[in-house]
């Protein structure tokens, strides 16, 4: 299982998003990674936010730990850019420094002046760097992680990516005391009597399959049957209903799995899900 170890924050305007830099200190710490934040120029008060919150961490760790803490042990790097940021200064910075991780803020429009989309839909798309966007609640202690998987395709590229998937939201539940659900969704059948000729002669119904398909997942990461969600209807509606449903306070999906035509038939459904989401979402890429 892969770790993160070089994290990239974007700060855009961390007046209004502390909790961005407190959970990238907290994440951070936690992985024993390095850690650089994209400030803008403009933005000079992210030194003092960002002390705030590293000596109430470091208060936070010696109180827990009965001793007086002089330092948290991580690496931080501040860089301040010229604003706006643009998805391309982003995408740059990535590629040139090799981020396995890129965090950023999750309210963010579809459309800029309605003529343009946001950046975020833009690092959803391009480059392979996986993305944490974050929101304003802070994460609990003994929170959960919802894992949305696709089993319906069965090429091995998909199911490494589903694998893959598990494995860092397991990762990620170890490193903020947390513990994982999987979610799968689907198509209801329509009611027409072929369909229940088919039935009939020993095919599963798609909830049995892909209950079956969900639970084979689960069994092999030792996850419980009470941590199993399978729900009919379209991944954009059901992902952010079952994370209210059942408090996620991260939503991990997949994404970049799909390029070009296939991209543009199948359509790109991570990003009306981020869309719907109250919680935070990790979005892994698939590694071409």
């Amino acid at each position: 299982m892969k770790s993160f170890k070089n994290i990239l924050v974007v700060a855009e305007n961390i007046g209004q998003n502390q909790t961005l830099l407190h959970k990238a200190l907290t994440l951070a710490q936690r992985a024993k990674a390095s850690l650089t934040i994209m400030a803008n120029n403009q933005g000079n008060e992210i030194a003092p936010h960002l002390e705030l919150i590293y000596q109430q961490k470091i208060a936070d760790l010696a109180m827990l730990n009965g001793y007086q803490a002089s330092r948290l042990n991580m690496d931080i790097n501040i860089k301040y850019c010229a604003a706006p940021f643009s998805h391309q200064a982003i995408l740059a910075e990535i590629t040139e420094h090799a981020y396995d991780l890129l965090i950023k803020d999750i309210h963010s429009a579809h459309f800029q002046w309605g003529l343009s989309w946001s950046d975020n839909y833009y690092l959803l798309r391009e480059g392979e760097t996986n993305l944490l966007l974050v929101g304003e609640t802070q994460w609990p202690n003994r929170g959960k992680i919802l894992a949305a998987l696709e089993t319906e395709e069965l090429t091995e590229k998909h199911q490494q990516l589903n694998h893959f998937m598990i494995d860092k939201s397991q990762y990620l539940a170890t490193l903020l005391n947390s513990e994982v659900h999987l979610l799968n969704c689907y198509q209801e059948q329509p009611s027409i009597s072929l369909a229940d000729q088919l039935f009939a002669g020993g095919f599963e119904e798609p909830l049995q399959q892909h209950w079956r398909h969900l639970q084979d997942s689960a069994l092999r990461y030792g996850l419980q049957p009470e941590s199993i969600h399978v729900e009919p209807g379209l991944p954009e509606y059901v992902i952010p209903h079952v994370a209210k449903k059942y408090h996620a306070n991260i939503v991990t999906l997949g994404a970049g799995e799909h390029h070009g035509l296939i991209d543009l038939l199948k359509g790109h459904s991570c990003e009306y899900v981020v869309d719907g989401l109250a919680c935070d979402a990790l979005i892994l890429k698939a590694k071409s």
